[in-house]
């Protein structure tokens, strides 16, 4: 009795384990759709650490600032960091230092969140580190960054316009393909307008997902734009998700000091000095938005009066000079631009107009120098038409508009050369410049497309249609009494530049037309003609004899002519003749 119950145990145990080796075939609807998967889910903070993103505090060569996000249950946020090495055995000197920073908000998800910031210190300049974030137990992967050089040295960075819109969808693409065209950029500029509305957390979350592990190595410099505001209040993640300098403004309003706070700042990194304003003047009541203007206006004065730099570059959101139609900020204009000229920035980056357009001050105007470039740029999927007006009334020269392309510029700084090079989301390049600025002389903006464009070389075709005929053909003499055909042939050459032309033959007279004639005598029969093809009378009227469906040169072909004569034909003595017109046209010369 016992070995049924042994064999139907391993029949189970057979037919469990073909379940599990086939697995389960589950039907799917073609009609019901699946549901959305719930943003707030999606979205919601954790133990782990996300939304990592570098920045610099202090100076790039000796420190470095890493912000992260987790959930409420994170008690003792901290990171570990320790230089890089070929293998593992890094970690057993890694340094554990705790977050200096850790500020609870509420998302516009509902989920409580906590945001966390290490700064580095003590770091060697040049020189690649490893990170990782948790809170003693659960630890995010390891993170590499480099610290920058003491001094000017190459590098290049990476600048974009407003994500926005659809972030993960279309902007995922464009900032992921810059990072393979320039693994090697040390830093992403950002020119506002990251997002679509300030305060949600599901765009928020949008942009740091699309960009990913590379804002985790890659230090950002970021500026709001009118979307990181709801009236006068900047977006709530802006100071707790970016730790920038507090080198700003300090001598003002206090309303108009506290606006500014996190949004204006300067880094130095490797002789070029990044300077950052913010162009929302709608951050402030409008009675202090002169103000508003004129402390950063001093600020950069300042700043540009004591930069040890060789290299400039200035980025907020609102253009200089507008590409969109109807958009102009003549106030800001009239604070900032003469001192970006008094001091020859290098480099103005802006957003906001969803289009592309690079240009400079015509030189001469007033007392500008047009040796600035103020270039406006879009990454994300939202487009606006764009034209030179805004820049070509306000003294200015648009060396390049575009629109209806997402882009991206990669920027390279090498001693007294800077090349700039715009890039389409497919890594096709867009626009392409270089500044230089030697020791002694004049800064040079060379334009690199100049010497890739067509040549335009042609030629023009004059409107043609020639006929050339060769020795007349003669038919020989008529035999009275016999009954005979009669044939010549003539050689025709045609050249045409027309679509399409037809050769004809008509007899213009009015005595016999289409017979050959004696005097007053004429034959009986109508002469003939064909071309390549049977033969037919020819008549008062045109008759096509032959067609080209385009141009020729030099076609030669054979005209036939054929004479027909009767036994019982009474010829009178002499020559039979008839002068006829060959005719070659056209509808569409």
């Amino acid at each position: 009795m016992n070995a049924p119950v042994a064999h139907r145990a391993l029949l189970g145990a057979a037919l469990t384990a073909a379940l599990f080796a086939a697995g389960i075939n589950v039907a799917q609807s073609q009609s019901e759709p699946t549901p959305a998967y719930p943003a707030a889910e999606k979205h919601k903070p954790t133990t782990l650490a996300d939304r990592i993103v570098l920045t610099h505090e202090a100076d790039p060569s000796n420190s470095q600032s890493v912000t992260w996000r987790t959930d409420t249950t994170v008690k003792t946020a901290q990171a570990q960091i320790a230089k890089s090495a070929g293998g593992p055995g890094f970690k057993s000197s890694a340094t554990t230092v705790l977050a200096t920073r850790n500020v609870q908000q509420t998302s516009s998800l509902g989920a409580e969140t906590v945001f966390h910031t290490v700064r580095f210190t003590g770091l060697e300049p040049k020189t690649q580190y490893l990170y990782r974030l948790g809170d003693g137990t659960n630890w995010s992967e390891w993170y590499e960054f480099e610290t920058a050089a003491a001094t000017a040295e190459p590098f290049s960075f990476v600048y974009y316009g407003d994500a926005q819109n659809d972030i993960q969808e279309h902007w995922s693409r464009l900032v992921r393909k810059s990072y393979m065209d320039a693994p090697e950029a040390k830093l992403f500029v950002h020119a506002g307008d990251l997002v679509d509305t300030s305060n949600n957390d599901g765009q928020w979350g949008e942009w740091f997902k699309a960009a990913g592990f590379v804002n985790g190595m890659k230090p950002s410099i970021a500026v709001p734009g009118n979307h990181e505001y709801s009236g006068t209040t900047l977006a709530p993640y802006w100071r707790t998700q970016f730790a920038f300098p507090d080198n700003g403004p300090t001598q003002g309003t206090p309303a108009v000091i506290d606006a500014l706070k996190g949004t204006v700042f300067y880094t130095d990194y490797q002789g070029v000095r990044f300077i950052a304003l913010n162009s929302n003047v709608s951050a402030v009541a409008s009675a202090l938005r002169p103000e508003f203007l004129e402390i950063q206006r001093a600020w950069l004065e300042s700043v540009l009066q004591n930069n040890p730099n060789k290299w400039t570059v200035a980025t907020f959101h609102h253009p200089m000079f507008s590409t969109a139609e109807g958009r102009n900020n003549p106030s800001q204009r009239a604070s900032w631009l003469p001192v970006f000229e008094k001091y020859g920035v290098d480099l103005v980056l802006q957003g906001h107009d969803h289009s592309y357009g690079r240009g400079n001050m015509a030189e001469g105007t007033t007392t500008q120098t047009g040796t600035s470039i103020y270039v406006v740029s879009v990454s994300g999927p939202k487009m606006y038409e764009a034209n030179d007006l805004n820049w070509t009334s306000n003294g200015a020269i648009a060396k390049k508009i575009g629109m209806n392309t997402q882009l991206f510029q990669v920027i390279s700084v090498d001693g007294e050369t800077l090349k700039y090079k715009s890039k389409d989301a497919t890594g096709k390049l867009y626009d392409d410049f270089t500044i230089s600025k030697p020791a002694t002389g004049p800064k040079v903006i060379t334009e690199n497309l100049e010497s890739t464009k067509p040549a335009n070389v042609g030629g023009s075709v004059p409107n043609t249609l020639s006929l050339s005929l060769g020795t007349p053909g003669t038919l020989g003499a008529f035999i009275p009494g016999v009954g005979k055909s009669y044939e010549a042939t003539t050689e025709v050459t045609v050249t045409s530049t027309a679509a399409e032309a037809t050769l004809s033959v008509v007899d213009p007279s009015t005595n016999q037309p289409g017979k050959l004639v004696n005097g007053t005598f004429a034959l009986a029969q109508p002469l003939e003609a064909a071309v390549n093809g049977a033969f037919a009378p020819v008549t008062g009227t045109p008759s096509a004899l032959h067609t080209w469906a385009g141009p020729v040169a030099n076609d030669k072909l054979n005209l036939q002519f054929k004479q027909t004569i009767g036994a019982d034909e009474a010829l009178r003595t002499g020559s039979y003749s008839k002068p006829l017109t060959l005719t070659l046209s056209t509808t569409t010369p």
